[in-house]
């Protein structure tokens, strides 16, 4: 639903873009009748139509006939007019895109300021694009942050809260409300940049999960170093992901049809367990999480010590696990 200020931004932009159509008919006007009735050049006429409506007082580029002042004079009465109309509206533009703009920010704020365990995306790109637009799908809180102006635009267009500024400053970050965010990713165009965010990020919020895109493959380590908890590397996925389609296709058939929106109800997703969690302290037996989520127990893993795969019912969940299950688990019973 728009708001009245963005209904009277596309009013204006619409007006905007009468009057330069209206003004670009008077000057093909102008042009063309100078041309047939004074038998001038195009270049001559064109000439004579910009210094008419513009009214600069430039004289004639040759004297003119008794028709072609006739003809003059209706164009400086429409010229003048349309003119005046089209820079009237380019004003307008501007001064409701200002506004809306700075009405925009300060609303944009308040909603941030809202938010809690929300998800930072520096770097609104090819890949920021896609990982914004899928996290916002998926119900997830998502606060963009991009230097680009037409960029961040963009993403304001499509109904994202973003922050405009460089992501490696510390009052951006803390405007995107970085101490209160679960997650940064970091996908800036440059690996020194993603780097230098990753070191601010951890260093203003120390239990912040942050996922790094990189593009040389000896820069993970680097950026493990700086606190990132996960490096994505576009090309080494992509490559082990072709290589799956030669020698597995099946299984990745079956991965894609799980993870396609529709394809069936069933998914791989993590149950994080609370102290107050019903299954905490149980085994899966008494758990009984399947009758209860209809999920299916893959694996638990414990922090500080190896994931346990295929745990058998005697496993015991503990609070701080994290159960990998598969099903179509119910969030409202997810702990």
């Amino acid at each position: 639903m728009k708001t009245a200020l963005e209904k009277q931004t596309h009013l204006a932009r619409l007006r905007l873009r009468f009057g330069v159509v209206l003004l670009g008919a008077v000057v093909m006007t102008g042009t063309l009748g100078f041309h047939f009735i004074e038998r001038w050049p195009l270049l001559d006429s064109l000439y004579m139509t910009a210094i008419t409506i513009s009214t600069v007082g430039f004289r004639e580029v040759q004297p003119l006939s008794p028709v072609g002042k006739i003809f003059t004079i209706f164009l400086i009465l429409g010229g003048v007019g349309t003119m005046a109309f089209a820079a009237s509206m380019a004003v307008e533009a501007i001064v409701h895109r200002q506004v809306r703009m700075l009405t925009g920010r300060r609303g944009m704020q308040k909603d941030i300021s809202k938010l809690n365990h929300h998800t930072i995306l520096c770097g609104y790109g090819r890949m920021g694009h896609l990982v914004a637009e899928t996290l916002k799908d998926s119900g997830r809180d998502v606060v963009v942050v991009e230097n680009t102006p037409e960029v961040a635009e963009e993403a304001v267009e499509r109904g994202l809260l973003v922050i405009h500024g460089n992501a490696t400053d510390e009052e951006i970050l803390t405007a995107a409300g970085i101490e209160r965010a679960s997650a940064l990713v970091a996908t800036l165009g440059s690996d020194a940049d993603n780097l230098f965010l990753t070191l601010t990020g951890r260093g203003m919020n120390k239990d912040l999960s942050i996922i790094v895109r990189a593009n040389d493959p000896g820069s993970a380590r680097k950026f493990h170093r700086a606190g990132a908890n996960r490096v994505v590397l576009p090309d080494v996925v992509g490559a082990d992901h072709i290589v799956r389609l030669l020698t597995r296709p099946s299984v990745v058939d079956f991965v894609e049809l799980v993870a396609k929106d529709g394809g069936i109800e069933l998914e791989v997703r993590q149950i994080e367990i609370a102290a107050d969690s019903p299954f905490a302290d149980k085994t899966l037996s008494e758990a009984r999480i399947r009758q209860a989520t209809g999920c299916i127990v893959l694996a638990i893993r414990r922090p500080g010590q190896k994931t346990l795969f295929d745990p058998g019912p005697d496993a015991r969940i503990l609070s701080g696990d994290t159960l990998l299950a598969i099903g179509s688990c119910e969030p409202s019973h997810e702990e």
